[in-house]
């Protein structure tokens, strides 16, 4: 069966998603915040969350998993535009979450200014996910009652 025979489908796919994406910021906060891996190592986790978001965010766009949602629910066109018009921008923010240093000296200042950098974006993914998340949620519940 596929997702546009049930649309429940296709916003799981989406919520997985999300949770994968969850689960690898928690490893990137934890080893900053306990500086338990090598900058290195923080630095490749930080690649990994770059590369992974790419995948994601075309996964959503080229999926269709909002297109689909959008036939169910127009009214939520709008909502859907925007927050496909952030995906270009977070992605763009993710690969700069690296602070480059110069020396080893400068890796105190690489710890303060890569923690910094990760929490605000976080924040602001987190905060994104959660926003596709009741959007498609909305589409799907108003789909699903609209059989009643």
């Amino acid at each position: 069966m596929n997702s546009k025979s049930h649309p429940q489908a296709a916003f799981e796919r989406v919520t997985a998603g999300h949770r994968e994406l969850k689960e690898l910021l928690a490893r990137i906060e934890r080893a900053l915040e306990h500086r338990s891996a090598s900058i290195a190592e923080v630095g490749d986790l930080l690649g990994q969350l770059g590369d992974r978001l790419i995948r994601h965010f075309m996964e959503e766009e080229d999926g269709g998993y909002f297109t689909e949602a959008l036939v169910h629910a127009p009214q939520l066109v709008n909502r859907a535009n925007e927050l496909l018009a952030q995906h270009p921008k977070m992605s763009t923010a993710a690969k700069q979450l690296v602070v480059e240093i110069k020396t080893p000296q400068d890796a105190e200042r690489w710890w303060q200014e890569t923690c910094r950098r990760f929490q605000a974006f976080e924040e602001e993914l987190l905060k994104h996910e959660r926003a596709e998340d009741r959007l498609l949620q909305e589409a799907y519940t108003h789909d699903l009652g609209s059989h009643d």
